[in-house]
């Protein structure tokens, strides 16, 4: 999603270590894969074994 010239300008300034945010902004959407929801459920038990759990 990165023109050419961004894409040199990204990585010029990742070695350099001070990215533009615009351009963070940009690979980071493109780049990192969404949360899959599934991953994200919430449970009430905190996994903690009390007595009589079996093992």
């Amino acid at each position: 999603m990165l023109s050419p010239a961004e894409a040199i300008e990204y990585v010029g300034a990742l070695l350099q270590g001070d990215a533009p945010a615009r351009l963070v902004a940009v690979a980071t959407r493109e780049l990192v894969e969404p949360l899959d929801p599934v991953y994200a459920v919430k449970t009430v038990l905190n996994g903690a074994v009390t007595p009589g759990d079996q093992v």
